[in-house]
């Protein structure tokens, strides 16, 4: 009988510790990730802690509209100031993703995602791949997700097949596929004519 209560005791002993397993897996595995049907200001206050300040590592976030994905954030380290309404990123990674398909990638090595407004800075050697082997780089990138625009008023380089233009100041439409160079400091090109247009599409 005395064997046959502690094998008891220890069986409801297991169960307790896979339960709190089980919830401890389940309160991370939904912090990982949150739907932009949520407000960010509401996560991010649901996790601040009491100087209202909160670094999060691995961060990942995701902007939904009407069901599908438009923006995926990641993140080494993500800092979150209430005071201010911002999470401030490290090494950051965003992907736009297009309703054509395709996708438009930023990398940084700092950002700044404003939690009122979803809008989001990126600088610090920031690279933009769009297109079919596009590839833009400059210090410093703003993303307005109403506009759903991206922009820069810095000295850039971009560079395509057989092309590299030097500028200053860009607008990237996102969904339009659209990007405007808006001062034109010189064009390489290999093969063809001198590069003149202020406007080129992308895919």
């Amino acid at each position: 009988m005395v064997k046959q209560f502690w094998q008891r005791i220890r069986f409801i002993r297991w169960l307790l510790f896979l339960a709190m397993a089980a919830a401890v897996i389940a309160i991370l595995a939904g912090l990982k990730v949150r739907s932009a049907n949520e407000s960010l200001p509401a996560i991010a206050a649901e996790l601040t802690s009491k100087d209202g300040n909160l670094t999060l590592n691995n961060f990942e976030y995701r902007d939904v509209k009407k069901g599908n994905a438009r923006l995926t954030v990641w993140a080494d380290t993500a800092t979150y100031f209430e005071d201010r309404k911002e999470t401030v990123l490290d090494q950051v990674k965003a992907i736009f993703f297009l309703k054509n398909g395709g996708q438009v990638e930023l990398l940084g090595e700092r950002g700044v995602l404003h939690t009122d407004t979803n809008n989001m800075e990126i600088s610090g050697n920031v690279g933009v791949t769009f297109g079919k082997d596009y590839k833009l780089t400059t210090d410093r990138l703003l993303y307005n997700r109403d506009k759903e625009l991206i922009y820069t008023n810095e000295q850039l380089v971009l560079k395509g097949p057989g092309l590299t233009t030097k500028g200053q100041g860009m607008r990237l439409e996102i969904e339009k596929k659209s990007v405007s160079i808006l001062r034109h400091m010189g064009t390489s090109l290999e093969g063809v004519s001198p590069f003149t247009e202020k406007k080129r599409r992308v895919s």
